[in-house]
């Protein structure tokens, strides 16, 4: 890779169900939050809510969209070596930093970081399995809806 990664600004804009990226260009600051797939993808399942929430929003007021999931995110080597993040993992990455801090705080069992790079570097992924992302569904689901879809994510994925 031949960006310094941290995470910020640039956008991409909502087509079909599928993000397109912009035509911007250049090296951008953006913000992330990764943890564990299972934990980020499976077991909390209000991120879910909370980045269709933030879609609806965005397509509400016709902005562009500057989130997605990137799951097993290549630059998982630049993060700092005191940080344990269990594979595969997933991060949120967005050029508001401010959302980021808000989702860290929502999360609460993630690294929340900084970056800066070329927008493809920001959320590319390292090769991995679709069945890696599956997960057992839960046992005694009790809540009175349904579980959210396996791959819910996709939505928001680059």
């Amino acid at each position: 890779m031949a960006s310094t990664i941290s995470v910020t600004n640039n956008a991409c804009s909502l087509e079909k169900n599928t993000y397109a990226v912009s035509s911007k260009s250049g090296p951008a600051r953006y913000g992330y939050v990764i943890a564990n797939a299972k934990f980020m993808l499976h077991d909390e399942e209000h991120l879910a809510e909370l980045l269709r929430e933030r879609r609806r929003l965005f397509l509400e007021q016709e902005r562009e969209i500057d989130f997605w999931v990137v799951p097993e995110p290549a630059w998982t080597g630049s993060l700092p070596s005191n940080v344990k993040i269990g594979k595969p993992s997933a991060a949120v990455v967005s050029t508001n930093l401010t959302w980021i801090t808000f989702l860290k705080l929502r999360l609460d069992k993630c690294y929340k970081g900084e970056m800066e790079g070329e927008l493809a570097d920001v959320l590319a992924s390292t090769p991995y399995e679709e069945e890696d992302l599956k997960f057992a569904p839960p046992k005694g689901w009790d809540a009175p809806y349904p579980r959210y879809q396996q791959d819910w994510w996709k939505l928001f994925a680059p």
